[in-house]
């Protein structure tokens, strides 16, 4: 079973979030909060494999809390369910390295089939902010326009060629990880399993030395992976 709890300022979301996954059998619904306090007592409290949580919350800014819910819960997978899509919010979310990126829009069905992923070792981004990931990254790489949380002393190393023993295929997948495709489209560009997708991704950042597909797409953008 995936113990997951729910965090959620609006009570109509937090409804529909948790009858919807309720419907699976392999969720278990430990605890349902509305705000930042909710969130560190049930993750404190219950260790949970998942938090679904909101980025706005009546207390304060979810996005802050990655790292206290982590010291409190090394295991637990945060996925930010949201729907604020701006530069800032996007950038900031995406710093603290969540499992997870899902636009609102998307569905509480589609959460679903998240979920099941993330647990499974797999990290998603919704392809609605991909591309928006794209343009912010371009721009750190041509050292351009900055979303205010990302410091314009940030600065990225120019275009250079890939560290040797990344392999062509490797390439390839950095390079669809940036352009916002799943495991499973990535596993189909490239005629393969969906595991083995998943394996050639972990290696991949074994080897770049990052953490999450965010920090991966920044690579490809300094290595020419994706346009500029």
């Amino acid at each position: 079973m995936i113990k997951i709890v729910i965090i959620d300022s609006d009570e109509a979301e937090r409804h529909k979030i948790k009858n919807t996954l309720s419907s699976q059998s392999d969720f278990d619904i430990i605890g349902i909060g509305k705000d930042c306090y909710d969130a560190i007592r049930l993750v404190e409290g219950k260790h949970p494999d998942i938090v679904i949580m909101d980025i706005e919350l009546k207390d304060g800014d979810g996005i802050g809390l990655i790292p206290l819910l982590k010291s409190k819960s090394p295991n637990t997978s945060v996925v930010f369910f949201t729907g604020l899509e701006d530069e800032e919010h996007i950038c900031k979310a995406l710093i603290q390295g969540p499992a997870g990126y899902v636009d609102k829009r998307e569905g509480v069905l589609n959460l679903c089939r998240v979920i099941k992923n993330i647990r499974h070792g797999d990290s998603y981004i919704s392809s609605q902010i991909a591309p928006k990931i794209c343009s912010i990254f371009s721009r750190m790489a041509q050292g351009g326009v900055y979303p205010k949380i990302i410091s314009h002393n940030t600065q990225c190393p120019a275009k250079q060629p890939a560290p040797p023993g990344i392999s062509g295929v490797e390439m390839r997948i950095i390079g669809f990880i940036a352009q916002g495709f799943s495991t499973h489209e990535i596993a189909e560009k490239l005629s393969i399993t969906k595991g083995t997708a998943r394996n050639y991704i972990s290696v991949v950042m074994r080897k770049v030395g990052v953490s999450n597909r965010s920090q991966l797409a920044l690579f490809a953008i300094h290595h020419g992976l994706v346009p500029v």
